[in-house]
């Protein structure tokens, strides 16, 4: 059994090896979708980062980790242009490895006005061939929202990873659940 880290206590880290495990499977990467993930904290979301880029390394997958959070729509906006257009399709014996990308504070792109920058993102996202992705924030409510409103163009598009007792401050709110896994 994994040992906790200092500062980190062992029901929490049992729940971040859960999610690593579930993440970086058996057959990871070639049968990896993308996924959500929301943690309570920047301490818990560190844990899951690290051990998740870990546990993708074993595997031969680099990471890269982009964090959103201090100006979300600016930043996602670079991403997107980073993607191959549709036009570009190159074909999978021609594409280069395969690499984890971590957005981190993607639920800061939901909201009223906020969106917007979801959906050139989506058009050319769900045709990348490059990259695993991992969607992350502290907020899984608005991440649910974000994968789960059919009105918004990232429905269905990452199942959610996040476990129960990570969603329990969602659901006091009366948001139900909308797991895709």
């Amino acid at each position: 059994m994994p040992q906790s880290r200092p500062g980190l206590p062992a029901h929490v880290q049992r729940l971040v090896d859960e999610v690593t495990h579930e993440f970086v499977h058996r057959l990871f990467p070639a049968l990896r979708g993308p996924a959500l993930l929301a943690c309570p904290d920047e301490i818990t979301a560190a844990a899951c980062i690290r051990a998740i880029t870990r546990a993708a390394k074993k595997k031969g997958t680099s990471s890269e980790l982009v964090d959103l959070r201090p100006a979300p729509a600016d930043r996602l906006g670079k991403v997107t242009a980073r993607l191959r257009d549709i036009d570009d399709y190159v074909p999978d014996e021609q594409v280069p490895r395969t690499k984890l990308l971590i957005l981190d504070g993607f639920d800061r792109l939901e909201g009223e006005g906020k969106d917007a920058p979801t959906y050139p993102f989506r058009s050319k996202f769900q045709f990348d061939q490059e990259h695993l992705w991992l969607f992350m924030g502290q907020d899984w409510r608005k991440l649910s929202r974000l994968f789960g409103s059919y009105t918004l163009p990232l429905y269905r598009a990452a199942s959610d990873i996040t476990p129960t007792p990570w969603r329990m401050t969602a659901k006091a709110s009366g948001h139900k659940p909308n797991s895709m896994t």
